[in-house]
C-alpha cells in the first residue's frame, strides 16, 4: 500500500515538473506585439480568380492575448473592362491561440463597388496567421473560399 502511494507521489511530481517547465518556457518567450498598421494580400482565390488585399490596424485591448482591429479590404476580380471590385470596411478581433493569431471579422459596410451599383453580398474576411521570422505574418485567409495570405508592416520611409 505504501509502495502505491510513493508511486503516485512520484508520478504527480513528474507531471508537476512538466507543467512548470512548459509554463516557464511560455513565460520566457515574449508574445509578439502586432499593434499598428499592416498591409495584407491573399494569393488568388480558387475557382473565383480574385485577390483580397487591404490595410488593417491592430490595437491592444485590456486582455493580454487580444487585439481589436479595423480594416478595409478590396476584392479585385478579373481585368480590363470585365474587372470587378468590392471595397469593404470591417471590424475584427485578433486573439493569440497556440502561437497563431486568429482574426475574426464582422462586415460593417460595403464602401463601394466597380462597376458602381453592382449588387453584392460579402462574407467576413477571417484569418489565421503566425510570425514568419522575417517580421511578417503568414497563414490562411478564410471566408467563402480559402487562400494563403501575407501581412507586412506599413512603414513610411524616412529621409
Amino acid at each position: 500500500m505504501a509502495h502505491l502511494s510513493v508511486c503516485r507521489l512520484a508520478a504527480a511530481s513528474v507531471v508537476m515538473l512538466a507543467f512548470t517547465a512548459a509554463a516557464e518556457a511560455q513565460a520566457a518567450k515574449p508574445l509578439p506585439d502586432i499593434s499598428g498598421r499592416w498591409k495584407f494580400k491573399t494569393d488568388v482565390l480558387p475557382r473565383k480568380g480574385c485577390i483580397i488585399s487591404g490595410e488593417i490596424e491592430f490595437r491592444k485591448t485590456g486582455k493580454p492575448f487580444d487585439f481589436a482591429c479595423t480594416f478595409r479590404s478590396s476584392e479585385d476580380c478579373g481585368s480590363g473592362d470585365d474587372a470587378t471590385s468590392t471595397v469593404v470596411r470591417q471590424s475584427c478581433m485578433a486573439r493569440i491561440v497556440g502561437g497563431d493569431f486568429e482574426i475574426s471579422s464582422t462586415v460593417e459596410e460595403i464602401v463601394g463597388t466597380k462597376p458602381p451599383g453592382m449588387s453584392v453580398s460579402y462574407a467576413p474576411d477571417d484569418f489565421r496567421v503566425h510570425p514568419d521570422g522575417a517580421g511578417n505574418l503568414i497563414g490562411t485567409f478564410k471566408s467563402i473560399r480559402e487562400a494563403a495570405v501575407k501581412f507586412w508592416r506599413d512603414v513610411d520611409l524616412l529621409s
